[in-house]
């Protein structure tokens, strides 16, 4: 893999962190938007009021225009706003919230003019992801300025009076940075090559330590969208976790091209992937770099379907990967088979991390897997979020992760 690779990874994730650093800066209150404290059924009663259709919709025009000088639907306490303004013979809110399904949640027009609206009452500590369809047209909230890119490019964002921004994602220029290291691993396992990026910690060049170290699936997604190099430095820097390598493994035979990807070959419980990165991928890192050969100091990662590949790696290969961490993991896969092996199958050396979001994610079946991981004896650290099956979730529990594994305090 061309270095230039690497460097386009790093100039989009410089491109989000400032986004997201803005986005931490401006966080303010999210109250209604329609002036002089006026809540979004008054102002609804007042719209309907007259009798002319023309003054409705110009008080629903003047209502919306403020709407989108103030940069986002209107929140109160912990119900949302969505509105839009224009010609439609329909207007829904696909999203985190109803699982990206465009036929549901369908606004309401008011009486005859071209103004509609929703309200939707959810966790006031929630974060998510949503689009408008306008008809049959998929697009970004015109009111909303706040997005958040995903793995299918960005999304309208909001954030409720209750959430809590990540501050361990931002970039920091005044730190001491890592390095990635970019290279294409051949396999003769699997036939083809797989790019692989590897972080190097600050002080490495001159260090005679040998590091810990963290396997990542997705790991091009991870770097772009979860930003963990920024996570790994400032975690490093402020020495809440020992230094540790990340080896960022990407499913993509075309860094380039989401159509190249394998993960749905690889990540669903493959005993050949299991090779691949117990036989191929660790002695390769362990043979070139200065990394630690101790299972209890070797973790894997993943997210949805790797979080699933994640866990049956290590349950396949502990004396590999004594560390696992699953995130929004697809534990539904093959009816559940994974989690039913587990609970048949003997306790082994596996610390294990699981989270995942309550807002149409994988709840239900993350917590059948907590369930048999503690009644197995299994030492784990569960934890659930209000938001939905996404990036922006899964970034914001990096730092819970590296300092679980690896610690300095406590």
């Amino acid at each position: 893999m061309a270095l230039h690779a690497a460097l386009k990874y790093l100039s989009a994730a410089s491109l989000l962190t400032m986004t997201l650093s803005a986005q931490s800066r401006t966080l303010h209150d999210r109250r209604a938007a329609g002036g002089d404290g006026e809540g979004f059924d008054d102002f609804l009663r007042r719209a309907a009021a007259p009798a002319k259709r023309a003054e409705q919709e110009r008080i629903a025009e003047e209502y919306w225009k403020k709407a989108k000088h103030f940069g986002r639907p209107v929140v109160e306490d912990s119900t949302i706003y969505f509105m839009y303004l224009g010609k439609a013979r329909r207007v829904g809110v696909p999203s985190d919230l109803n699982g990206w399904n465009p036929s549901m949640d369908t606004m309401v027009r008011l009486n005859k003019t071209n103004f509609f609206y929703l309200s939707k009452t959810i966790h006031p500590a929630s974060r998510f992801e949503y689009k408008l369809t306008v008809d049959t047209t998929w697009m970004l909230d015109p009111i909303n300025r706040q997005q958040a890119m995903g793995g299918y490019g960005p999304n309208s964002e909001i954030w409720m009076p209750g959430y809590q921004p990540p501050q361990d994602i931002i970039y920091r220029t005044r730190i001491r940075h890592g390095r990635l290291d970019t290279t294409a691993l051949a396999s003769k396992v699997l036939k083809r090559t797989y790019p692989c990026f590897i972080y190097l910690p600050p002080g490495y060049t001159k260090s005679r330590l040998r590091y810990p170290a963290i396997f990542v699936l997705d790991g091009g997604e991870y770097i772009t969208l979860g930003l963990m190099v920024n996570v790994l430095d400032n975690l490093i820097s402020e020495k809440r976790i020992r230094p540790v390598i990340g080896v960022f493994l990407d499913p993509r035979t075309n860094i380039r091209n989401s159509r190249t990807s394998k993960r749905r070959t690889d990540y669903t419980m493959n005993e050949r992937f299991v090779k691949f990165l117990a036989a191929e991928v660790h002695p390769w890192i362990t043979s070139n770099y200065r990394v630690t050969q101790r299972a209890d100091q070797t973790a894997i990662l993943g997210a949805s379907l790797g979080g699933l590949a994640a866990t049956f790696v290590a349950f396949r290969r502990p004396d590999v990967f004594g560390l696992c961490a699953a995130q929004s993991p697809s534990y539904h896969y093959n009816d559940e088979s994974l989690i039913h092996s587990i609970a048949r199958g003997p306790r082994k050396a596996i610390k294990f991390y699981v989270d995942t979001g309550t807002i149409s994610d994988a709840e239900v079946h993350s917590r059948h897997m907590k369930a048999v991981l503690e009644d197995k004896g299994y030492e784990l650290r569960y934890g659930e979020y209000p938001e939905g099956h996404s990036w922006g979730n899964w970034r914001a529990r990096l730092a819970d992760i590296l300092t679980y594994f690896w610690g300095t305090q406590g």
